[in-house]
């Protein structure tokens, strides 16, 4: 009986792997009710992971610095640090981006209405438009009158079930804001602690890694390796592939004279965080803004992009992403595809780090087994 008990473990996992192909709609269900309820903590692990990067930086800094004096301040100086810094760079994101969009649209409002002008003065040759028009005139009209008529009676009518649909659907609105708010804050604050106590709890889970699984240990701990190291270079070098496009498409559009130059190189350099569709779709959003101004430049940004995005595709994202994964551009593209199909969002934005890490482990695995059968031709043939 004993020589069967380490298939145990194997036949639990595929039994349960078993039970999830057979009941797949409820297995998803469940899974998606586990993560909607621990969504405060995937958001503070989460944020825990990509501000430890920074946070490593600033405590190298912190060592450098001040040697080994005021050790007990070193962590809590450097988590503030860390935030403070994500902070300052998001405030200054928005109010390059916020107010160039706020322009625009008050532009495209403003130019909207100078088209519709001549239409507006004369009504008699749109009826489908003064149809529109007349029951607000006869409305005001009453208004100053201090009486109502049947079509503004019915006017009000309409406007009152309007209004209790919006005050509806804005009651809404304004509920999910603050569930979204409370996450946050409660992710915010799972950070901390994570980021406070990260080697006692990376202690804690070896100490009980070890106990339980003490075979599987090394090869757990050696894919954990794996993993982190695909995420945390992936991270990095997708920051700085986001941070060389976006300084590249605001000299660009400062060299060519297009309008609002800062704020699409924001634009792009933020929205190129997601992996390779994220530049283009902030090139579009900037695309349509220049467009309020002039069509023929917003046509000669288009072009531009294009050129910049060849070059990006071909030069700097091989170098500073691929380089970092070494991982192959076509399994870059099929990670996104099918991450992303099957996870939506989120699958695009983790596809490629774990599929770099996937590719790692094979590539080694492959490596390890070739090197092994090479000594024992050798060993055979002695």
């Amino acid at each position: 009986m004993q020589k069967y008990q380490k298939y145990i473990p194997m036949a639990i996992v595929g039994f349960v792997f078993y039970l999830a192909i057979l009941y797949w709609k409820s297995f998803v269900a469940l899974v998606g009710s586990i993560i909607k309820a621990s969504s405060a903590m995937i958001i503070g692990l989460l944020m825990a992971y990509v501000v430890n990067i920074l946070m490593i930086q600033f405590e190298k800094l912190y060592q450098h610095i001040f040697k080994k004096k005021y050790q007990k301040a070193k962590r809590p100086l450097c988590i503030i640090l860390s935030y403070l810094s994500v902070v300052l760079l998001f405030a200054l994101l928005v109010s390059i981006i916020v107010p160039q969009i706020i322009d625009a649209t008050e532009l495209l409002l403003k130019n909207s209405f100078k088209a519709l002008s001549p239409y507006l003065n004369d009504l008699s040759k749109y009826p489908q438009l003064k149809s529109f028009i007349t029951p607000i005139e006869t409305f005001l009209s009453d208004l100053s009158k201090g009486s109502l008529s049947s079509t503004s009676t019915d006017m009000l009518k309409h406007l009152f079930t309007g209004a209790s649909g919006l005050l509806s659907n804005m009651t809404k609105v304004l509920s999910s804001i603050a569930g979204i708010v409370a996450t946050l804050f409660f992710g915010f604050m799972f950070s901390l602690y994570l980021l406070g106590s990260k080697e006692t709890l990376l202690a804690q889970l070896n100490r009980v890694l070890k106990t339980y699984l003490p075979k599987a240990y090394p090869t757990i701990s050696y894919v954990a390796h794996v993993f982190n190291e695909s995420i945390k270079n992936f991270v990095i070098g997708q920051v700085t592939e986001a941070l060389i496009i976006g300084v590249l498409a605001a000299l660009g559009c400062t060299i060519l004279r297009f309008p609002y130059a800062l704020m699409v190189g924001a634009l792009i350099g933020t929205t190129a965080l997601i992996p390779v569709l994220g530049a283009y779709l902030g090139a579009l959003v900037s695309a349509f803004l220049i467009f309020t101004i002039s069509p023929v430049k917003a046509l000669q940004f288009l072009i531009f992009i294009v050129i910049l995005q060849q070059f990006e595709d071909n030069l700097i994202y091989p170098r500073v992403v691929g380089t970092s994964l070494g991982l192959p551009g076509i399994w870059v593209l099929a990670a996104i595809t099918v991450f992303g199909g099957v996870f939506g969002f989120g699958g695009v934005i983790f596809g490629v780090p774990i599929t770099s890490a996937l590719y790692t482990l094979l590539r080694n695995d492959l490596h390890r087994r070739m090197k092994q059968r090479r000594k024992e031709v050798i060993t055979s043939e002695e």
